[in-house]
């Protein structure tokens, strides 16, 4: 896959801005079989045939039903039907939300019905697993195909495994294992991992192929030096985003901050800087400027819009910082 170059004149218009590329690696996932040698999303890990396979022990979160008094549920029916404008609350239905929350209990996340069912409140609550979850293989990806991985201690290869639950661990999400090895040193190798419970869909990656390519990206706006940011915020945040900062699965490069603005990512061990090693994003388009061509120039007709079936969060990216100083390479995960 070859991602069209940016213009010159794009470029142009942001003087100094080429000082501070940075390269990332499009890791362009498309579905297809895969085997334990290649780098791939959703596929068999090279994983040594002695060494014990990843398990969840944090308790997962759940969804449970609540059900809501009639009488409420009348008064908010009632509340709704004063509406002058479809999308704006009536007076009085911000405290009615709010007494129906404080009803449902903590956890609340909303309310609804099912097929026409009654309409209950909605929590996640925690629930142990019943043993040890076996977490579920998310990504392998091996240097000698991915240009900008992170070699920590000589490692050639990352394993990514997470368990495919809900967790109330920053981030609300999948619990992560990352695994960094060198593949010489894996010789005899297991052959079929433990099988575990699956609480969210989402959290199955389809099997993938992985096409990489490296490219060069620009920082995120709030990164700039104070000029450069004075014209990407002339120009509108999103058209410069959209320009400089790459959408879908990338190996190194720069982290778009779309929900919180720019956040540090210190090293939970150390304190110290971390390196943006994966984004894991629920699709692989942005805009037209980062769709992809084949190699001999011929459209992408395979150019799906979320290969892997992965959805993170509200349809976000789940992004893994690692700090390449420590032992042990400590990470750091951030939703967006």
């Amino acid at each position: 896959m070859i991602t069209p170059p940016l213009a010159p004149d794009v470029l142009a218009r942001y003087p100094g801005l080429e000082k501070l590329g940075r390269t990332a690696t499009r890791l362009h996932p498309r579905r297809g079989a895969v085997t334990a040698t290649e780098s791939h999303v959703g596929g068999p890990l090279l994983w040594p045939a002695d060494e014990p396979w990843p398990t969840c022990a944090t308790p997962c979160m759940v969804q449970e039903e609540v059900p809501i008094p009639a009488e409420l549920l009348a008064r908010m029916r009632e509340a709704e039907s004063r509406r002058t404008v479809a999308h704006v609350l009536a007076d009085g239905e911000i405290e009615l939300h709010e007494e129906l929350a404080r009803l449902v209990g903590p956890g609340f996340s909303g309310w609804g019905s099912v097929n026409g069912g009654p309409t209950v409140g909605y929590r996640y609550g925690p629930r142990p697993h019943p043993r040890p979850n076996p977490m579920v293989a998310l990504a392998q990806l091996r240097a000698a195909d991915v240009p900008d991985l992170p070699r920590p201690g000589g490692a050639d290869l990352l394993q990514v495994l997470w368990c495919p639950f809900e967790h109330d661990t920053p981030p609300w999400g999948p619990t992560v294992e990352l695994r960094w090895r060198r593949e010489a040193d894996v010789t005899a190798t297991l052959t079929e991992p433990p099988r575990g419970e699956t609480g969210t869909e989402g959290y199955v990656p389809q099997p993938c192929r992985l096409h990489p390519e490296q490219i060069v990206e620009y920082p995120y706006i709030e990164e700039l030096p104070a000029e450069l940011r004075a014209l990407a915020e002339a120009d509108e945040d999103e058209e410069y985003l959209d320009t400089f900062m790459a959408p879908g699965w990338k190996v190194g490069g720069y982290a778009r901050w779309s929900l919180t603005d720019l956040s540090p990512t210190p090293c939970p061990r150390c304190a110290g800087p971390t390196t943006l090693a994966l984004v894991i994003d629920s699709s692989e388009h942005g805009a037209d400027r980062w769709r992809p061509a084949r190699a001999n120039g011929a459209p992408d007709d395979d150019d799906p819009y979320e290969p892997t079936g992965v959805v993170v969060g509200r349809y976000g990216a789940l992004r893994i910082f690692v700090c390449l100083t420590c032992p042990d390479v400590p990470f750091l995960l951030d939703q967006q």
